[in-house]
């Protein structure tokens, strides 16, 4: 399993555009599992699926209109702030993890 720092790097740049979102999405579906890293899997996963539902809607407005290689203003204006705020409340969960676990 990679690292809290990896998911962290690549947490912080999820929102930048489409395919950053959807990378970040599918790489932590399943750290929920990793009970040194995320200790309540449950908050976990809520707020994984917002990001899935966020994801899978992107996507498909993405197709709808054609796949077009340069969907940045459309993801910026419908997406982008959303996706951060759902970026950061995951690597909140996974920072309280690992805080935890240095606390004890």
């Amino acid at each position: 399993m990679a690292s809290a720092k990896y998911f962290r790097m690549i947490g912080e740049r999820a929102s930048e555009d489409l395919f950053a979102w959807s990378a970040f999405v599918v790489q932590t579906e399943f750290l929920w599992q990793d009970t040194a890293s995320v200790q309540d899997a449950v908050a976990w996963q809520r707020v994984w699926f917002e990001l899935e539902i966020l994801n899978g809607l992107a996507l498909a407005q993405w197709e709808d209109e054609g796949k077009p290689d340069n969907w940045s203003c459309r993801w910026n204006t419908d997406y982008r702030q959303e996706a951060a705020v759902l970026a950061n409340e995951l690597l909140e969960l996974l920072c309280d993890a690992v805080c935890s676990k240095h606390a004890e």
